[in-house]
């Protein structure tokens, strides 16, 4: 199957938000989604178009994150089509955190931080149906599909699933303007609050070894006090665990070596990650 075409979920938007509507595609990842913003009547909305049958399983992740704390600001739900494949989501305003890091600001790199924290913490030890575990298995699982056929033992450590996680955060799911706010919930599990910020340092770090600089390592210094300023607590050896696990998945990803963040927590570099027993 492929997602609906770009006139068809345009038909469904205008619905929702008053027509006529103008359609932008922000992402398109051929055999799986499409993602768009929508404007019409109404305002803006974004359209999120799925290859497989995961929209009843998005929308029903996102809707149950509408019990959250008020910030970071998540979408809302406006309209559910199973039928055509497709979800429309409230637009979440703001803009993305790596454009904040790459200008040097590290006051919103802070604000995120707190905000993650505020996050977590909210959801710390609640219920939140439909979401599933998201164990070390999982993403070992996942590793072995890209190739790797054994970590070091200190990165098959099990975890326990205490909170809500974004379970792909990465520098631009952040939203900063007037508050701070979360997008790209496809993927929102139940696990360990060290699971996104590590996602989050390794990310940085793959910022900073593409482009040469340490923008990444600056910003993940300040995320990770605005974390603990905001009364958010980590595990230092299941954050190594998480962040290193993250690195070995983008280097398979992109091909290059993903340092540790300078002053986050201590890991190897790629090839120590790997190692066998």
């Amino acid at each position: 199957m492929k997602p609906v075409p770009v006139e068809v979920a345009a038909g469904v938007a205008a619905d929702v938000l008053g027509g006529p509507v103008t359609v932008e595609v922000l992402k398109d990842k051929p055999g799986r989604r499409r993602t768009m913003r929508a404007r019409g009547a109404a305002g803006s909305a974004i359209v999120k178009c799925y290859a497989s049958d995961r929209a009843g399983t998005v929308a029903a992740r996102i809707t149950a994150l509408a019990s959250g704390p008020p910030e970071p600001v998540v979408p809302i739900v406006l309209h559910l089509d199973v039928e055509r494949r497709l979800v429309i989501l409230s637009d979440v305003p703001g803009t993305p955190l790596g454009v904040a890091v790459l200008d040097g600001d590290l006051d919103a790199c802070r604000a995120a931080g707190a905000a993650l924290a505020a996050w977590h913490g909210a959801w710390a030890g609640r219920e939140a149906r439909p979401l599933r575990p998201h164990g070390v298995d999982r993403e070992l699982a996942a590793l072995r599909e890209r190739g790797v056929a054994g970590v070091a033992p200190a990165l098959r450590r099990p975890w326990s699933c205490t909170t809500v996680v974004h379970r792909d955060l990465y520098e631009d799911q952040i939203l900063i303007g007037s508050g701070v706010g979360l997008i790209d919930l496809d993927d929102t599990h139940r696990g360990p609050p060290e699971l996104d910020v590590g996602n989050l340092a390794a990310h940085l770090a793959l910022l900073d070894a593409r482009s040469g600089s340490t923008a990444g390592a600056a910003a993940a210094r300040a995320a990770l006090a605005g974390y603990g300023d905001a009364g958010g607590e980590l595990d230092a050896e299941r954050l190594a665990q998480c962040q290193q696990l993250s690195a070995i998945r983008l280097e398979c990803i992109h091909g290059i070596s993903v340092h540790p963040a300078a002053g986050s927590p201590p890991s190897g570099l790629a090839c120590e990650l790997m190692a066998r027993e």
